[in-house]
């Protein structure tokens, strides 16, 4: 295991060939990756598999079988997607590996790795917080196995201080949380962070069945991108259920002035005159 803690667990979604899952299972043990987690597999790990894995044969015994992306990544802190086009769109733009990888150490994390044929759709970047892009000098399409090599050899090479990347000590300086910082949110309880405020959004007008999935995916690269604990998963989704209740209720209901001017209201300690002085959602 890496000295910067849990490495990254390897996650191929809707693989075809079996050959290239024992490949995977032969880069996950040569560079010590997190284990193999296949979601909707299209292939059985059979015989060919366990040939081109040789002394990777345990990961594929360990390999975990699930139905979903979201399973895969329900207890991740930070998943990495890869892409073998340059994306450009600021939720799911292309990085630099090298410059991802430092990222993981420390983290619960993942590196998750689309079918063959036509690599990760946009649901599944949306439920990345990185996209990184293998640079090629020709065809940008490499193998599925060949992209696990390199991404497991240069996470090896950043975990142990290689030339590939900084020691862990340095490349993990801006993101290991400090003892006092509560533990980062998992994936499973920020898509739920995100689920509730898909439907807040259509519930109060602000978004449509055709327009919520782009609308939605700028909420999640932003919220995503600020890389909340858990507390501040709980205290947004405290804040949406004030929002989902005050909608339900006559104005005379609620304990705050009327909204005048609003968009200009400072945003200093001192209350506006007839402010309600709890925080709103306490004991809702």
């Amino acid at each position: 295991m890496a000295r910067g803690g849990e490495p990254p667990r390897v996650v191929l979604v809707s693989p075809k060939h079996a050959t290239n899952v024992g490949a995977a299972a032969r880069a996950i043990a040569n560079f010590g990756l997190g284990g193999l987690w296949l979601v909707a597999p299209r292939c059985t790990v059979d015989k060919e598999a366990y040939a081109l894995a040789v002394h990777g044969a345990p990961v594929l015994d360990a390999a975990v079988v699930v139905a979903s992306l979201d399973e895969a990544l329900a207890d991740r802190e930070l998943a990495v997607a890869t892409s073998a086009r340059r994306r450009r769109h600021h939720g799911h733009a292309s990085a630099e590996p090298e410059d991802v990888l430092a990222e993981l150490v420390g983290r619960r994390s993942a590196l998750v790795f689309g079918p063959e044929e036509s690599g990760l759709d946009n649901d599944a970047l949306d439920r990345c917080q990185r996209v990184v892009t293998v640079p090629t000098a020709g065809h940008s399409s490499i193998n599925l196995a060949q992209t696990v090599v390199v991404l497991g050899y240069l996470w090896h090479r950043t975990a142990s201080g290689g030339p590939a990347g900084p020691p862990v000590a340095a490349a993990s300086a801006g993101s290991t949380p400090s003892p006092d910082r509560p533990p980062r949110a998992e994936r499973a309880q920020v898509e739920a962070m995100l689920g509730q405020l898909r439907a807040l959004m259509r519930r109060i007008g602000y978004s449509d069945a055709a327009r919520e999935t782009a609308v939605l995916r700028k909420y999640r690269a932003l919220l995503t991108r600020i890389d909340p604990d858990e507390d501040e998963v709980t205290l947004l989704r405290g804040l949406w259920y004030q929002f989902a209740w005050a909608v339900e209720q006559v104005p005379e209901r609620l304990p705050g002035p009327r909204l005048r001017g609003w968009e200009n209201e400072p945003t200093g300690d001192a209350e506006a005159p007839g402010a309600a002085s709890r925080v709103p959602g306490d004991g809702d």
